[in-house]
C-alpha cells in the first residue's frame, strides 16, 4: 500500500469512527486532553494551532484556558470535524476554529502560531521528522509544540488477544503505528533529530475499568482496528467476535475488565533555525 492509500485509508476510517469517540469506554481522549494545557503552562493571549484535532477534544480543553487567544483545529476527516464543530457548539466554546486540512500540508505561513499539538497523530505519517519539522515550521521561535502518544503497554494484554486471535484467522496486522513512539526515549529522540531544545517527556497513567467485553468490542469497532476485523468474512466476523470477547469476558473482575492505558506527553521548544 502506497502513502495516498494508506492517507485515503486512514480518512475512510476516521470518518466511519468518528460518531464513537464521545462513548465512555473511549474516554481516554478527553481526559489526556485536560493535561495539555498544564504541560503548556499558557498565558492566557496565544493563538494554539491542535494539529489533526479529531473531534476537537485537546483544542476545546486548551481554549478554556485562553481567554485572550484562540486556538485553530485542523483535520483531514470531514466526519471528525463535524463531530469537533457538535461538540464546540454543546460546550459554548467560542474562540476555537475548525478546517479541514491535511497535518502534511498546512495551508499556513511559517512562524505564525505561537504553540502547536498533535494529539495521537504523529504516528499516522511515515516520516515523523519531516512531519514534526513541518508543525514546527509553523510556530514561530520560542514557541511550544507538544505531541501525545500511547505508552508502549497500552491496551494490553486485550489488544495482544485481540492479535492473536486475528492471526489464527490467517490475518497478520502490521505492527501498531503508534509503537514508533511508545517509549519515553523513542519520542525524546525524535524532538532531537527534529531539533528541537528544552525536551520533555512524561508518562501519565489513565487506565480505568470497562463495564463489560462490549465497551471492549465499541473501542475495536470506533478505532484503528475496525480495518483489521473488516477483513474477515462474514461468518468469520461472527465468529471471532464471539471467540475473542469469551476470552476478554475471563479478564473481568468485580469492578469491570481493566483497560491499561498510559500516554506520553513530549514537549519541546523551538529555537532559531533548529527546525528545518
Amino acid at each position: 500500500m502506497d502513502h495516498i492509500e494508506l492517507k485515503e485509508l486512514y480518512k475512510n476510517t476516521f470518518n466511519a469512527v468518528s460518531d464513537g469517540y464521545g462513548h465512555s469506554a473511549m474516554r481516554f481522549f478527553s481526559e489526556t486532553a485536560n493535561e495539555v494545557s498544564l504541560f503548556l503552562n499558557l498565558k492566557g493571549d496565544e493563538h494554539v494551532i491542535d494539529v489533526a484535532t479529531g473531534t476537537g477534544y485537546a483544542a476545546l480543553a486548551i481554549a478554556k484556558d485562553l481567554p485572550d487567544g484562540q486556538v485553530t483545529g485542523i483535520d483531514f476527516s470531514e466526519g471528525m470535524l463535524s463531530q469537533a464543530n457538535k461538540n464546540k457548539k454543546d460546550q459554548g466554546i467560542h474562540n476555537v476554529t475548525f478546517i479541514e486540512m491535511d497535518m502534511q500540508a498546512m495551508d499556513y505561513p511559517d512562524n505564525h502560531f505561537d504553540v502547536a499539538v498533535s494529539a495521537f497523530s504523529i504516528f499516522f505519517v511515515e516520516d515523523m521528522k519531516k512531519q514534526l519539522i513541518h508543525i514546527a515550521n509553523k510556530v514561530k521561535d520560542g514557541g511550544k509544540i507538544l505531541v501525545t502518544t500511547f505508552f508502549d503497554n497500552s491496551f494490553s494484554p486485550l489488544v495482544n488477544l485481540f492479535i492473536d486471535r486475528l492471526e489464527g484467522y490467517g490475518i497478520e496486522p502490521p505492527s501498531p503505528a503508534w509503537k514508533r513512539v511508545a517509549t519515553k526515549e523513542q519520542c525524546t529522540s525524535l524532538f532531537k533529530e527534529a531539533g528541537f531544545q528544552k525536551i520533555n517527556c512524561e508518562q501519565k497513567k489513565c487506565g480505568y475499568y470497562l463495564r463489560d467485553t462490549s465497551d471492549w468490542w465499541y473501542i475495536i469497532w470506533n478505532g484503528g482496528f475496525r480495518g483489521l476485523v473488516n477483513q474477515l468474512s462474514k461468518n468469520d466476523f461472527t465468529k471471532f467476535k464471539k471467540e475473542h470477547l469469551a476470552e476478554i469476558k475471563e479478564l473481568a473482575s468485580g469492578k469491570g475488565i481493566w483497560l491499561e492505558m498510559s500516554v506520553l506527553y513530549t514537549f519541546g521548544e523551538k529555537t532559531h533555525n533548529k527546525t528545518n
